[in-house]
């Protein structure tokens, strides 16, 4: 009972702070005359500040033990966009004349922004209210930069920081933890201003339009439209994805102009593996060396743009897209999938060099891996009774594990609210982690 006292109290106050920054789309809609969006998320406001005051008086005490912050984190992915999904209800953008297709496709959503995969069931989110847009970023945004886990994190006991870092899969830089996790917020933050500046001259004159697509970029969620060409757009657009991708502890050490730290043996591997796939898409897809890069980037880094249609002309270069997305960006960074760290790892095991892991963490990955491809298999295989093909199944559910949101064209409002659900599964274990589900359930080990 004490457990759940201290989980229901801290997701009160997560809700709390998260009910904090809508002010920011209430203030764009009210500067714009928006009055039915402005009306949804102003209801969304103050119903995280209810909610979260109720569960906050449950308990005082914020301190969380191991398996208490692994439940805090899976309520907070599974209930928070419960709450964050009403500003689309109250608006219906999906003009769903069903209740139960219109929860689905809010959550729905709300889930892949907030996971930052990015699939979505907006046709043409352009045309949607300034502060219903933005707000759409911005939820993204918060689940994105791993808002969340540091919001846990700063719960915890000052004595076990390192272990519930390590738990969130946040990695200590500095020996001032909480210095630490005020700078992640810092840095991404500036990024967003700096690439918002960046694309208001060479995207889009509305800054809204602007500082949505440099958050989308950034975080690897929904993808703007982008139109194939060698400009400073485009290469801006490869920068963001680079960033996004690229561990912590780079953009960490390259705002504090620490450059002999930045080329980690983790930032090596994922240049190397850019470099490579560059010119192997370039060969397959038979596209130009910086389309090759964008696309290439794109997939690592779990962005998903792709302006390159090669699923049906260049059948080779979607399978290699596909693997791309399977094996993500580095560790602590925007990125999903499998991640650069155990690729690196895998590799240290089979040279059994001096970084080669241990028996036990080299044990961790294999069952990570085996969990992982059998649970795409599962899923791959129930998606198929919508009507699409197995591969076309597999590269979906691929890329919902992978958080990427790169789709072959199965993901659409039309999709039957059974096979959504499915995809929302995959999405919450892919920003997750299997494993992490299963030591909430399991507890930790003595």
């Amino acid at each position: 009972m004490e457990r759940l006292r201290k989980i229901i109290a801290n997701i009160g106050f997560i809700l709390q702070v998260s009910g904090l920054l809508l002010i920011l789309p209430i203030a764009i809609g009210l500067q714009n005359g928006e009055l039915q969006p402005v009306a949804g998320i102003i209801v969304t406001c103050f119903i995280t500040f209810g909610v979260g005051f109720a569960f906050n008086s449950f308990a005082q005490h914020k301190e969380l033990d191991e398996q208490t912050s692994l439940w805090l984190m899976l309520l907070t992915f599974t209930v928070i966009p419960l709450i964050l999904m009403i500003p689309y209800i109250w608006s219906n953008v999906f003009n769903s004349t069903n209740p139960i297709d219109l929860f689905s496709n809010a959550y729905f959503e709300t889930i892949s922004g907030f996971t930052t995969t990015g699939f979505s069931l907006i046709s043409n989110p352009q045309t949607l209210p300034l502060s219903l847009l933005f707000y759409r970023s911005l939820v993204e945004f918060i689940g994105g930069v791993g808002f969340i886990y540091i919001l846990i994190a700063f719960m915890c006991p000052q004595e076990d920081i390192d272990k519930y870092l390590n738990i969130l899969g946040i990695e200590r830089i500095t020996d001032d933890y909480r210095k630490m996790l005020l700078s992640i917020m810092i840095i991404y933050t500036t990024i967003v201003v700096l690439f918002t500046a960046i694309f208001y001259y060479a995207y889009s004159s509305n800054l809204i339009f602007a500082s949505c697509a440099a958050m989308d970029i950034l975080t690897g969620g929904y993808q703007p439209n982008i139109t194939a060409g060698i400009g400073i757009f485009q290469a801006s657009i490869i920068l963001l994805m680079l960033l996004g991708g690229i561990n912590f502890r780079f953009l960490y050490n390259l705002f504090h102009l620490k450059i002999k730290e930045l080329m980690t043996p983790e930032i090596k591997l994922y240049l190397i593996i850019i470099g490579i796939s560059t010119v192997i898409i370039s060969l397959l897809a038979w596209i130009n060396p910086f389309d090759a890069l964008f696309h290439a980037v794109s997939m690592l880094s779990s962005t998903g743009i792709q302006y390159v249609n090669v699923s049906s002309a260049f059948p080779q270069a979607a399978i290699y897209f596909f693997i791309l997305i399977l094996i993500g960006g580095c560790s602590f960074s925007q990125a999903g999938g499998i991640k650069i760290s155990r690729v690196k790892q895998i590799i240290d095991a089979v040279r059994k060099n001096d970084d080669a892991p241990t028996k036990a963490e080299l044990r961790s990955i294999i069952i990570y891996l085996i969990t992982f491809i059998a649970i795409l298999i599962i899923l791959s295989i129930a998606f198929t009774a919508s009507g699409t093909n197995i591969f076309n199944s597999i590269f979906e559910i691929g890329s919902a594990l992978a958080t990427n949101g790169v789709s072959s064209g199965a993901t659409t409002i039309g999709l039957p609210a059974i096979f959504k659900w499915i995809l929302i599964f995959a999405m919450f274990i892919g920003r997750i982690e299997i494993l992490t589900i299963y030591r909430a359930i399991v507890g930790p080990k003595n």
